[in-house]
Protein backbone atom coordinates (compact mmCIF):
# COMPACT_ATOMS: atom_id res chain seq x y z
CA UNK A 1 0.00 0.00 0.00
CA UNK A 2 0.96 3.16 -0.82
CA UNK A 3 1.32 5.33 2.36
CA UNK A 4 3.43 8.87 3.96
CA UNK A 5 5.71 7.70 6.67
CA UNK A 6 4.78 9.34 9.93
CA UNK A 7 7.74 11.67 9.79
CA UNK A 8 6.12 12.74 6.49
CA UNK A 9 2.84 13.32 8.28
CA UNK A 10 4.40 15.23 11.32
CA UNK A 11 6.24 17.15 8.74
CA UNK A 12 3.00 18.40 6.51
CA UNK A 13 1.25 18.63 10.09
CA UNK A 14 4.15 20.77 11.18
CA UNK A 15 4.57 22.73 8.00
CA UNK A 16 0.51 23.47 8.09
CA UNK A 17 0.46 24.68 11.50
CA UNK A 18 3.48 27.02 11.26
CA UNK A 19 1.70 28.22 7.73
CA UNK A 20 -1.61 28.91 9.46
CA UNK A 21 0.04 31.43 11.87
CA UNK A 22 0.85 33.54 8.57
CA UNK A 23 4.62 34.52 9.05
CA UNK A 24 4.84 34.18 12.96
CA UNK A 25 7.37 32.35 14.92
CA UNK A 26 6.06 28.94 16.30
CA UNK A 27 7.99 26.88 18.87
CA UNK A 28 8.40 23.09 18.60
CA UNK A 29 6.21 23.02 22.06
CA UNK A 30 3.52 24.74 20.63
CA UNK A 31 3.21 22.36 17.45
CA UNK A 32 3.98 19.41 19.66
CA UNK A 33 1.15 20.23 22.33
CA UNK A 34 -1.12 21.77 19.63
CA UNK A 35 -0.72 18.07 17.39
CA UNK A 36 -0.91 15.96 20.42
CA UNK A 37 2.57 14.69 19.54
CA UNK A 38 6.01 14.76 21.46
CA UNK A 39 8.62 17.43 21.54
CA UNK A 40 11.51 15.08 20.81
CA UNK A 41 10.13 14.10 17.43
CA UNK A 42 8.75 17.59 16.19
CA UNK A 43 12.23 18.96 17.24
CA UNK A 44 13.70 16.37 14.47
CA UNK A 45 10.98 16.73 12.09
CA UNK A 46 11.63 20.30 11.84
CA UNK A 47 15.14 20.32 12.40
CA UNK A 48 14.98 17.90 8.90
CA UNK A 49 12.95 20.78 7.37
CA UNK A 50 15.09 23.49 8.37
CA UNK A 51 18.08 21.62 6.70
CA UNK A 52 16.29 21.34 2.98
CA UNK A 53 15.61 24.96 3.14
CA UNK A 54 11.68 24.59 4.31
CA UNK A 55 11.64 25.83 7.51
CA UNK A 56 13.87 28.38 9.23
CA UNK A 57 14.92 28.39 13.41
CA UNK A 58 15.05 31.61 15.15
CA UNK A 59 17.17 31.06 18.30
CA UNK A 60 16.34 32.93 21.44
CA UNK A 61 13.84 32.95 23.89
CA UNK A 62 11.32 34.40 21.79
CA UNK A 63 12.38 32.51 19.08
CA UNK A 64 10.87 29.80 17.22
CA UNK A 65 10.02 28.53 13.16
CA UNK A 66 8.85 30.20 10.39
CA UNK A 67 8.87 29.10 6.85
CA UNK A 68 11.72 29.71 4.29
CA UNK A 69 9.70 29.82 1.13
CA UNK A 70 5.84 30.88 0.79
CA UNK A 71 3.40 27.83 1.34
CA UNK A 72 2.35 28.06 -2.38
CA UNK A 73 6.24 26.98 -3.29
CA UNK A 74 6.62 24.29 -1.09
CA UNK A 75 4.78 21.50 -2.68
CA UNK A 76 4.42 17.93 -0.98
CA UNK A 77 6.96 16.49 -3.45
CA UNK A 78 9.30 18.99 -1.17
CA UNK A 79 8.31 17.75 2.03
CA UNK A 80 8.59 13.86 1.08
CA UNK A 81 11.96 14.17 -0.37
CA UNK A 82 12.78 16.19 2.62
CA UNK A 83 12.04 13.75 5.30
CA UNK A 84 12.94 10.23 3.14
CA UNK A 85 15.62 11.78 0.75
CA UNK A 86 14.09 10.65 -2.18
CA UNK A 87 11.00 11.80 -3.95
CA UNK A 88 8.25 9.13 -3.48
CA UNK A 89 8.46 6.24 -6.41
CA UNK A 90 6.14 3.14 -6.73
CA UNK A 91 7.93 -0.02 -8.18
CA UNK A 92 12.07 0.04 -8.11
CA UNK A 93 12.19 0.65 -12.24
CA UNK A 94 9.96 3.53 -12.29
CA UNK A 95 11.51 6.70 -11.41
CA UNK A 96 10.14 9.92 -10.76
CA UNK A 97 12.56 11.68 -13.05
CA UNK A 98 13.78 9.57 -16.00
CA UNK A 99 11.43 7.11 -18.33
CA UNK A 100 14.66 5.14 -19.64
CA UNK A 101 15.50 1.96 -19.04
CA UNK A 102 17.16 1.71 -15.86
CA UNK A 103 19.23 -0.72 -13.27
CA UNK A 104 17.06 -2.62 -11.03
CA UNK A 105 17.04 -5.73 -8.75
CA UNK A 106 13.64 -7.27 -11.07
CA UNK A 107 14.63 -10.33 -13.00
CA UNK A 108 11.90 -9.90 -15.29
CA UNK A 109 12.46 -5.94 -16.31
CA UNK A 110 12.93 -7.40 -19.88
CA UNK A 111 9.63 -8.98 -20.16
CA UNK A 112 8.02 -6.52 -17.45
CA UNK A 113 4.42 -5.67 -18.69
CA UNK A 114 3.59 -3.70 -16.17
CA UNK A 115 6.49 -0.77 -16.05
CA UNK A 116 4.76 1.24 -18.88
CA UNK A 117 1.18 1.57 -17.31
CA UNK A 118 3.16 1.84 -13.78
CA UNK A 119 5.63 4.92 -15.35
CA UNK A 120 2.35 6.66 -16.37
CA UNK A 121 0.81 6.09 -13.06
CA UNK A 122 4.17 7.60 -11.44
CA UNK A 123 4.07 10.63 -13.94
CA UNK A 124 0.88 11.60 -12.84
CA UNK A 125 1.09 11.02 -9.21
CA UNK A 126 4.35 13.47 -9.41
CA UNK A 127 2.21 15.57 -10.74
CA UNK A 128 -0.49 15.72 -8.51
CA UNK A 129 2.35 15.94 -5.42
CA UNK A 130 4.25 18.66 -7.69
CA UNK A 131 1.16 20.28 -7.72
CA UNK A 132 -0.09 20.27 -4.32
CA UNK A 133 1.29 22.98 -1.75
CA UNK A 134 1.01 23.74 1.79
CA UNK A 135 -0.53 26.54 0.48
CA UNK A 136 -3.87 23.84 -0.30
CA UNK A 137 -3.33 22.80 3.70
CA UNK A 138 -3.90 26.37 4.77
CA UNK A 139 -7.40 26.93 6.75
CA UNK A 140 -7.55 23.25 6.81
CA UNK A 141 -8.45 21.99 10.42
CA UNK A 142 -5.21 20.58 12.02
CA UNK A 143 -5.58 16.54 13.03
CA UNK A 144 -3.58 14.74 15.00
CA UNK A 145 -2.41 12.42 12.32
CA UNK A 146 -3.25 12.45 8.83
CA UNK A 147 -4.02 8.67 8.62
CA UNK A 148 -6.46 9.48 11.20
CA UNK A 149 -8.59 11.21 8.83
CA UNK A 150 -8.28 9.79 5.81
CA UNK A 151 -11.76 7.06 4.83
CA UNK A 152 -10.71 4.93 2.18
CA UNK A 153 -13.36 3.39 -0.04
CA UNK A 154 -13.17 0.00 -1.23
Amino acid sequence: MLRFTKKTEYALLSLQFIANKNGGLVSAKEIADSLGLSFETIAKVLHVLGKSGLTQSIQGAQGGYLLQRSPSSISLSDVITAIEGKPSQLIECVSADEFEDQECGCTVYTQCTIKDPMTIIQKKMDEMLSSTTIQDFIHSPVYHTISDTITIQE
